[in-house]
Parts: C-alpha cells; sequence; structure tokens
C-alpha cells in the first residue's frame, strides 16, 4: 500500500482546519473589536480634549474682554481647570500673540504664533487634525479654538495633546488578543489532535485490517474505541470481514470440488469465452487433444479443435450440438466426441462463453462394434444347429422315420447339433460370468509337473489317433508352485492343446514346455500346424472369431475356446501371447503367478 505522508493524512488536515476556522474567527472578532475600542477610546479621547478646550473658552473669555488682562489670574485658571495629561494649551489674544502656556518652556509668551491651525481660528474657524511630532515621534491631537463674543474674535485656545497613551493602551490591547488568539491556536491544535485522533484512529484499524485483507489474511478483527457511528463502522467492517470470510471460505471449497471434478473426469472440458478464446483446460482435454495447458490458453477454440467449415461451427454453437471426429493423439488414431453448450449472459451487449466436453469414444465405439458383431456371430452359430434341427426334424416328419438305419443315422446328427448348442450355450455362460466377475476360483499351490504329466496323459489316446507326437519337455530341476485353480487352467491347456492338435497334419509334434521367470512361471504348447497369418493375429481372442472357418465348424468348435482360455489366465493375474508363422506353426504361452514363500519347492 501507498505510503501516506503526515501533511497528508487526514488527521493533519482536520487540525489545520480547526486551526484555519480558529484564526479566521479570532481575526474577525479581532479586528472587530479593535476598531471598535479605537473608536471608543478616540472618541472619549476629542470629548475629553473638547469638553476641556470649551470649559477654558468659557473662562477666559472675560479675561479677554478687558484690555489690561491679569496674567498671573488667567495662568492660575488655565493650570486649575486643565487637567488633561500629556497636553499643552496656549491662550493666545486677538493678534496671535501667546498670553499663557502650560509649556515648560516660557519663551513663547509675548511672540506671535504664526501656526496655519491659529489663523483659521482667528479668522473665526475650529480646526481639529492629528499630526506627526517629529521631535517626540508621537501622534499629537491639535485644536484650535476660537474665543467669541458675539461675532468678535477675542483670542485663540490652542491646545496640543499627545495620543501616545491612548495608542499605547490599544498596543497592549493587540498585544493581549494576539496572546489569546496564539493560546486559543494552541489550546485548538491538541483539541484538533485529540479529535482527529478520535477518528483517525479506527480509520487507521480499518485500513490496516483493509490491507491485511488484501493479502489474503480474514482473520484480524477491528478495534472498536467507541459507541458512536466510527464504532458502528467498525463493528460492521468487523461483520463484512466475517461475511467474506465466509463467503472466500465456500468460495474456495467451490472452487476445490469443481477443480477436482473437472481433474478426475474422464472427459475433457474446455471452457471459452464470448471471443471463443479459451481459458480453461482440464487434464483429460489435454490428453485427449495431445496438447499443453499453457500452450493452448488463450487460443482460439477454433484453431485448436480443428473443425473444417464455418457453418458447422455455427450450427454446433447455435443448436448445443456434438459431432464425432477422428483425431491422430500420440500417433494413434482416435475417435472423439465434441459437444458443445453455449452460455447464454442476460445483457445483449456481452457476448456468450462456450463449454466444451471432450470424449474419447474410441473404446466405447469399438465395444459397440464388438457387440454388434458379438450378437451377430451368436445369433449365426446359433440359427446353423437350429437350421440343421429343423431340417432332420421335417424329414423324420415326413417318413424317414420309418427306415429304421436312417432315421438312426438322423438321431445322430440331432444329438450332434444339440451337443454343439449346448456347448455354445455353456461357453457363453462361462464368458458371461467372468464379464461380471461372478467367477469362484479355488486358488491353490498347484505343481506344473504333475499338472503338465496329467494333461499330457489324457491327449495321449487322442494323439495316437491322429498320428500327432505330443512331447512333454520340462526341465530337470524341479518348477516351483504356482498359485491357481486346477480345472480352470486344465481348461485352458484342454482348449490349448486341442487347437494345436486340431490345425496340425500328420506326423508333426506339438510340444508342452514350462520353465521358471522371475514371478510366474511359462508354459507354451508349440505345433508345427498350418499357423495363423499376421493380420489374423490381432484378432485371434476375440469371440467367435476363427481363422478357419469351415474347418472350425466341422470340427465342433464354437469359436469361443481362445477367449474362455484369456479371461481365465487374466483373472490368474498372468498374461498369454500367441506367437505365429503362416504353414509354419504356432506358439501359445501364459504364465501363472508363484505361489508366495513356497516358490523353490518341488
Amino acid at each position: 500500500m501507498k505510503r501516506i505522508r503526515f501533511f497528508q493524512t487526514v488527521q493533519w488536515k482536520v487540525v489545520i482546519l480547526y486551526l484555519l476556522l480558529i484564526l479566521i474567527a479570532m481575526q474577525v472578532i479581532g479586528a472587530y473589536f479593535i476598531r471598535a475600542t479605537e473608536s471608543y477610546y478616540l472618541n472619549n479621547f476629542n470629548e475629553t480634549l473638547n469638553t476641556q478646550a470649551n470649559l477654558l473658552a468659557v473662562n477666559v473669555e472675560k479675561y479677554l474682554e478687558e484690555e489690561n488682562i491679569p496674567r498671573e489670574d488667567i495662568d492660575n485658571l488655565i493650570h486649575n481647570l486643565f487637567a488633561l495629561r500629556n497636553a499643552d494649551v496656549q491662550l493666545l489674544d486677538q493678534n496671535g500673540i501667546v498670553l499663557t502656556t502650560t509649556e515648560e518652556n516660557k519663551a513663547f509668551i509675548g511672540q506671535k504664533n504664526t501656526r496655519a491651525e491659529i489663523n483659521m481660528a482667528l479668522l473665526g474657524t475650529r480646526n481639529e487634525s492629528i499630526q506627526y511630532n517629529p521631535e517626540t515621534r508621537q501622534r499629537v491631537k491639535v485644536l484650535a479654538l476660537p474665543i467669541k463674543k458675539g461675532t468678535k474674535i477675542l483670542g485663540v485656545l490652542y491646545m496640543v495633546a499627545s495620543m501616545e497613551e491612548v495608542y499605547h493602551t490599544m498596543r497592549q490591547i493587540n498585544g493581549i488578543f494576539a496572546t489569546g488568539t496564539v493560546l486559543a491556536l494552541l489550546l485548538t491544535a491538541a483539541l484538533g489532535i485529540v479529535l482527529s485522533r478520535t477518528i483517525t484512529t479506527p480509520v487507521k484499524e480499518i485500513t490496516r485490517q483493509a490491507t491485511a485483507m488484501v493479502g489474503g489474511d480474514f482473520n484480524g478483527q477491528v478495534r472498536i474505541y467507541s459507541e458512536d457511528e466510527i464504532g458502528q463502522l467498525g463493528e460492521t467492517f468487523n461483520l463484512l470481514t466475517r461475511k467474506l470470510k465466509q463467503a472466500l471460505s465456500q468460495t474456495e471449497a467451490e472452487k476445490e470440488k469443481l477443480s477436482s471434478i473437472l481433474t478426475n473426469m474422464t472427459d475433457g472440458v474446455i471452457a471459452a469465452d464470448g471471443n471463443h478464446n479459451i481459458i480453461l483446460v482440464n487434464k483429460p482435454a489435454q490428453r485427449i487433444l495431445g496438447v499443453g495447458y499453457k500452450k493452448v490458453l488463450g487460443k482460439n477454440l477454433y484453431e485448436v479443435l480443428a473443425i473444417p467449415g464455418e457453418e458447422e461451427w455455427d450450427f454446433l454453437f447455435k443448436e448445443n450440438g456434438s459431432m464425432l471426429m477422428d483425431m491422430n493423439v500420440d500417433g494413434e488414431e482416435r475417435l472423439i466426441r465434441f459437444s458443445f453448450t453455449v452460455l447464454k449472459s442476460r445483457g445483449e451487449e456481452e457476448k456468450s462463453g462456450i463449454i466444451a466436453v471432450l470424449q474419447d469414444v474410441t473404446e466405447q465405439e469399438a465395444m459397440e462394434k464388438e457387440r454388434k458383431e458379438f450378437v451377430a456371430n451368436v445369433s449365426h452359430e446359433l440359427r446353423t444347429p437350429l437350421t440343421t434341427l429343423k431340417s432332420y426334424l421335417e424329414a423324420l416328419e415326413e417318413g424317414v422315420i420309418d427306415d429304421p438305419a436312417l432315421s438312426r443315422r438322423f438321431l445322430r446328427v440331432l444329438l450332434n447339433e444339440t451337443d454343439r448348442m449346448t456347448r455354445l450355450v455353456t461357453d457363453l455362460l462361462q464368458l458371461s460370468r467372468y464379464d461380471a466377475g461372478q467367477y469362484m476360483l479355488d486358488l491353490q499351490p498347484l505343481s506344473v509337473h504333475e499338472l503338465l504329466q496329467d494333461v499330457s496323459e489324457r491327449f495321449a489316446l487322442r494323439s495316437q489317433q491322429e498320428k500327432i507326437a505330443l512331447r512333454l519337455d520340462l526341465p530337470v530341476d524341479s518348477l516351483p508352485l504356482v498359485k491357481a485353480d486346477r480345472d480352470n487352467i486344465i481348461q485352458v491347456l484342454d482348449n490349448l492343446i486341442s487347437n494345436s492338435m486340431k490345425y496340425s497334419n500328420e506326423n508333426t509334434t506339438v510340444v508342452i514346455r514350462a520353465h521358471k521367470e522371475e514371478n510366474a512361471v511359462r508354459i507354451e504348447i508349440i505345433d508345427e500346424g498350418m499357423g495363423i497369418r499376421r493380420r489374423d493375429l490381432d484378432r485371434i481372442f476375440e469371440r467367435f472369431y476363427r481363422v478357419d472357418k469351415a474347418r472350425s465348424r466341422s470340427a465342433g468348435g464354437t469359436g469361443l475356446g481362445l477367449s474362455i482360455a484369456r479371461q481365465i489366465v487374466l483373472v490368474h493375474g498372468g498374461t498369454i501371447e500367441i506367437d505365429s508363422e503362416w504353414q509354419k506353426g504356432t506358439r501359445v504361452s501364459f504364465t501363472l503367478p508363484l505361489y508366495g514363500e513356497n516358490e523353490d519347492e518341488a
């Protein structure tokens, strides 16, 4: 936060404002008071001076009428009647000759005073003025009062009174007023500081807490100093802090929930603003598009999704539509579904936002395709024996049943087709249990040596009949025990060995081999049969998939044997692989996990 200088603070402004108010008030009051006081003292001085002058003029009038003026009587009269301090009086006759004076210097007596004020008074005009005495450097009041007897000028009373005492009194009053003003300003400054602090201290507290809130700290509280409006403001601010903390906590919780949802979604989500610029991309969307977050943030949605055609865009955005696109992600062709939702704002001028949901439906479409193929295959596999059954039953109904030899042959065919359908339904039920996770395994320590020897003995007779050599290739050292369900593993071996012998020619060899790997035992069935083309290897474990359909059906196969074998091996925690070369033979291998601490036992 920007630091505020002291002279820019509210406290300083309040103090200055109060000082200015007091100063202006004192100046206005002082100017009026001093002007009134000065007028009062001057008027009082003038009235006193005029009163003294008039009193003297009246009393000396009778003396001036006489031809022989008794000087001693006039001096006594003037000294006794004139009571004004710092004032000098001269009494002049009608010719302007000084008759007497109160000044210490008596040299003026008997001389003519030619001052202008006296000349005007001799003409009968009263004259008074304020003048500056250069000798004493003081202001004096000069009064020239004519003494008349009717219209006859008998003489002039000339008075010079010092006004210094009046102005000295005014200076004292000004000093007292100035001192009072200074004291008032100091007291006002002190009170202003105290008053401003009552305002600024809570404001500083609120500012400090607001600054802490900007930094993310909502735990502080503003101290309440009073119960007035500022105290109520502090309480309201504390309430606001608590409410804001709760709101932010709820927002953070919702944000965390939304972030967790977006992160853990399997679908990709892209959010764009009204200008179609990307503002959010979650990790699944980054993975689906094969791009980084920083690489697409802020870019246009048109460019990132690379959907061709403006008409297509307009349709998708206006109708909240969806579309499927083939995209190359990390070198692999994937089928992506784009679903768009337009977020419309209430304001007419504000542009809308866009939410794009990306779904990788490659596996989903593949499963849908597989499901359709599975239904078609099941229907086809069931329709063939059912057609055969119907044909033979119709033949029996039409009279073949009367031929014992032919009817018995027809019944054998019917029994074989029934067994075929039974095997098909049994295999489908077994696969459905594995798909639903409803299988039950009796996992026990199992000796691979004993298991393979038992299986090879079971196929010994068949191998002789089909003139195919069955050889058991086991290591000299005993193999460790594996953890498996014996019946299920026997079913796997039966399917694999049966397929090897089924697709092998006479005078060839089928080898059953086993060896220990790091954490498992690998069992291999190797034949020298017709082999499998490379294009068929990827689909060999699909249900109802046959390399040689005609031969498989003629041999009574359902096309589910390898699928069942694969499911059994996977639920045991193992792996199964097929490696084949056309017209040279096939090697099928699978692994079984070792049985815990007993892996070294025979």
